[in-house]
C-alpha cells in the first residue's frame, strides 16, 4: 500500500454535531402545496395540468410527486415509488408534455 495513501479505519472519523441537533418529521404535503410556496412558475403550470387532467387523475397522480424541475424542453420528475413512476409514464406522460411545454421527461424514483 501506499505511504501517501491514507485510508481512516472505522471509528477514525469525528463527527461535529449541534448541541441541540435533532431529527424532525414533517407530515408529506401535496405537491401543488409546497410548489405554490417554492416555485410559483411551476404552480402555474400544474393550475393548467389540472384543467386538462381533471381533479381525480391529478390528485391519484401529480399531487404524490416528490419534485418537479423543468427547463425549456426538459422535464425531472421525482416519484413516490416505481409503481407510481409507472402510472406516471403510462397515463400522465402526454398531458405534463401539454401543460408545461416540455418533450423530454424523464422521472426517477426516490431511493
Amino acid at each position: 500500500m501506499r505511504d501517501d495513501l491514507v485510508v481512516p479505519g472505522e471509528g477514525e472519523e469525528n463527527y461535529v454535531l449541534a448541541r441541540d441537533a435533532a431529527v424532525v418529521t414533517v407530515p408529506f404535503s401535496p405537491l401543488e402545496v409546497r410548489m405554490q410556496k417554492e416555485k410559483p412558475q411551476v404552480f402555474e403550470k400544474l393550475v393548467e395540468l389540472k384543467k386538462i387532467m381533471g381533479e381525480e387523475k391529478f390528485k391519484r397522480l401529480i399531487s404524490k410527486i416528490h419534485n418537479i424541475n423543468y427547463a425549456d424542453t426538459r422535464m425531472l420528475i421525482v416519484a413516490e415509488s416505481e409503481l407510481h413512476r409507472t402510472n406516471l409514464e403510462r397515463e400522465a406522460l402526454g398531458d405534463l408534455s401539454k401543460a408545461f411545454g416540455v418533450d423530454n421527461i424523464r422521472i426517477v424514483t426516490q431511493g
